[in-house]
Parts: structure tokens; sequence; C-alpha cells
């Protein structure tokens, strides 16, 4: 099922919290609402599953108007961020809710509901959890259950609000990874609010960036990432140097100083890793001189701070470990820095 999101308004009070948002998810496909908190995703995620209503604007389902029917009327899954399992039933008869509710001529036969809950713990890998309740079960083991519980009832679009937000790191790498080949194997048209810059990017087929009510862009993680379409989404999907300089187009080698020749002053956004670092600059380009202030050196990328000698101001970069060691840089050395890639915005 396809869903199609048409200049949707929604305030409270004097608050917009979604503002003129248009959007589209093909049948099939898993899109992630990235954004801050307060920039409107669960608001957009909650008037999609019919939970709140627009106050202008139209909401599609499989191209027909869905604006007016109620959540049930939808056939959407929810699940959200703290699981909402019923802490009295089992992992089996939490899964079992919601097919053990519907009305009698839709309720599936007592066997055949057994069945699928069966079926579907066995697909979230937690069938020997059967009889186990929510407190006997981890973190991890609990959202699985909550999404088997959405699955249940075969909805054609699931979404998913914040679904590993009160995970620990490793847990959401895990289920991730985990949903990513869930939905890979079931096709459901998916929904995945997230702030989470690395969980966006590394799970969805594209990303939508929301920021205070408005769509700032929708793409591909790698266009996104690469070709991002205002300086909120560069700052957002990463840490970011902020130099001025001449504004050329696209990604170029640009002079790092106060102003341009022609002296129109520019803004850059340039990522950690695209900063070259040297003891001694040479004229392959324009270098800025910086003193070493910090030097993070755990994991692969050795992430080095600097002071610019010139206007104190903060350069951060990345470079890889091995390269680091061959330098041999110190804190307190004096070294320079050079954009090797850097982005304008008119």
């Amino acid at each position: 099922m396809s869903i199609e999101v048409r200049d949707v308004h929604k305030s409270y009070g004097k608050f917009s919290a979604v503002r003129g948002v248009s959007l589209r998810v093909d049948d099939g496909e898993l899109v992630a609402l990235l954004g801050p908190s307060g920039s409107g995703k669960t608001t957009l995620l909650r008037l999609i599953a019919g939970l709140e209503q627009a106050d202008t604007g139209k909401i599609l389902l499989d191209g027909e108007d869905a604006t007016q029917r109620t959540a049930a009327q939808r056939s959407v899954g929810f699940v959200f961020q703290h699981y909402a399992l019923f802490r009295h039933m089992t992992a089996f008869e939490n899964v079992a809710f919601g097919l053990r509710v519907q009305d009698k001529k839709t309720r599936p036969s007592r066997e055949a509901i057994r069945e699928r809950v069966i079926e579907l713990l066995k697909l979230v890998q937690l069938e020997s959890h059967a009889t186990h309740f929510p407190a006997q079960l981890s973190g991890g083991q609990r959202q699985r259950v909550a999404l088997a519980r959405a699955l249940a009832v075969q909805p054609k679009v699931l979404l998913l609000d914040e679904p590993f937000g009160a995970l620990d790191a490793k847990v959401r790498k895990e289920l991730r990874r985990w949903l990513r080949r869930l939905q890979n194997e079931l096709h459901v048209t998916t929904l995945l609010v997230t702030h989470d810059q690395e969980e966006a990017l590394e799970v969805a087929d594209r990303v939508a960036i929301l920021n205070a009510g408005l769509l700032e862009q929708a793409g591909s993680p790698q266009a996104v990432y690469d070709h991002p379409a205002s300086p909120f989404v560069f700052d957002f999907l990463g840490n970011v140097n902020i130099f001025h300089g001449r504004a050329q187009s696209g990604y170029t080698d640009a002079l790092p100083a106060a102003a341009s020749a022609s002296g129109v002053s520019s803004i850059g956004y340039v990522r950690p890793h695209e900063i070259d670092l040297k003891r001694w600059r040479d004229d392959t380009g324009n270098w800025v001189e910086a003193k070493v202030t910090q030097i993070y050196a755990a994991g692969p990328l050795v992430k080095i701070e600097l002071r610019r000698t010139d206007n104190a101001e903060l350069i951060q970069t990345e470079i890889p470990r091995k390269q680091w060691e061959e330098l041999g840089f110190v804190i307190g050395e004096v070294v320079f820095a050079k954009p090797l890639a850097i982005r304008f915005f008119h």
C-alpha cells in the first residue's frame, strides 16, 4: 500500500507542528522520518495512522483519500517507543490480542490464531519465549514482541515511532539490522520515526528530513548525505566545519579566509573527514594554520580538534588511525589544514 501526504498542516493552539508537508511512500518501501525533537515527525506519523486529524491537507492510502477515516479503518500497525505490551499477558497472548478482539465476522478460528502467532514468534526469533511475560524479557525482546503484535493483524502499513529509542546502542544496532531483514522479507510499507541519523541512513530506502514542521529534503540515504539541500540538512547529518570563503558551485577547493577576492563573504560547510592535515604546507591549495587542542584516538578513526591561529575557530577532523600513527601529531603542535571538498548554499 502506498502512502501519500499532500500539503498537510497540523497545529496545537498557536504551535504549528506540521506545516505544509507533502511526501509519498511507495508500496513496500521503508522510509525514515528523521529530525530533531519537535520537528513534527511523530505528529506526521500519528496523522497518517489516524490517531490525529489534519487541520488541512489530505492523506491518501493506495491512492484513495483516507483523511477522514478512523485509525481502525486505515489498516495500519503502530509500534510505540515503550512497547505498550500488556504486562499480565505472555508474549503469545500479546501477539494474539489484536486477532482475538476482531469482529466475529472477520476473527480467525482459535487454531488459525495459534498458527499465526507461532509463525510470527518464529519470525521475530522468540518462539521459545512464547510463555514469558514482558517482565521476563529484555528490552530488545519486548520490542520484537511489539512488532509481532503489530504484524499479527496483517497491516498494509507499519508505523514505527522511535521503536529502538529506549534501548542501549548495541541492542539498537542489532534490532535495526533485524528490522531491515524483516522488511525485505515481508515488503510491508513502513514509516520509521527516528532522531538517530545513523539508524535512518543504515535502515531506510529513503530518508525524509523534517525541521520545525517543514520537510527539508527527501531522498535516498546517499543522496541526502552527499547532496544536502540546506545548511540544516548538512549539519544534522553529521559533524560539520564552517569556513568563510569564495562561493563556487558544488563541492570544490575554496579559500578558507574571511572573504573572497571580490570581497563577497560566503559560508562553506566541510565534513571532518574531508579535511587534509599536514605538518608543513605546500602549494597545492589554501591551507589554514591551526593548533592541535584535542586528540580522540579510540576506534579506527582518530578525531583531532584544532583551533585556527588567525581567529581561534574550532576545526574538527577525522583521519584513519594508520595515518595518525604515521603523522604523529601531538596536542599543542601547530599544523596545517585544508578543506578537500566544500559546499556553499545560496
